[in-house]
């Protein structure tokens, strides 16, 4: 019977010891994208744009460029995170060219469609108030649920630095 016991005993103890390796011995490593790996590289980040309103200004905030999760030179993700209108859209992207724009985009955050135009990005296009020369971007939006009232967006790319930052 004591034989019994130790041996119950030790595959408990050998059951522990594994269940604690298997805990230990993973190494948790966070998954962090290279940046090489992302295609449209050159135009992803967080910008800063003024805004007018059907011609009259709206203010100062940013958006954001990232690719799709295709990661193709097709499309790209716009993204004011709603800090206007409420703008996430899928977007049609000329790459070469530094263009973009689409009609009758789906738009995420409020179920409506949208139509961007005159989309453009310019290498070394602007000046950011810290004196960094920096891209610019420009282009216009027109809601479906706000038809012949359009936004412009113009800015440049932002640097992160506070004087920089709206």
């Amino acid at each position: 019977m004591k034989y019994n016991i130790t041996l119950k005993k030790l595959s408990y103890l050998f059951l522990s010891f594994a269940l604690i390796t298997s805990f230990v011995s993973c190494d948790q490593v966070e998954s962090v994208p290279d940046e090489n790996d992302i295609l449209i590289s050159e135009i992803t980040g967080t910008w800063v744009v003024d805004m007018i309103y059907d011609g009259d200004p709206a203010g100062t905030n940013t958006i954001s460029i990232y690719n799709t999760s295709a990661n193709d030179t097709d499309f790209m993700w716009l993204d004011d995170q709603e800090h206007s209108w409420g703008l996430k859209a899928k977007v049609p992207l000329n790459l070469g060219a530094l263009t973009f724009g689409g009609t009758d985009l789906e738009e995420l955050y409020y179920d409506v469609t949208v139509t961007i135009t005159d989309g453009v990005i310019v290498k070394g296009g602007a000046t950011t108030p810290s004196g960094d020369v920096v891209d610019s971007i420009s282009f216009k939006a027109e809601f479906s649920d706000i038809p012949g009232e359009i936004w412009e967006y113009s800015g440049y790319k932002s640097t992160a630095k506070i004087n920089d930052l709206p």
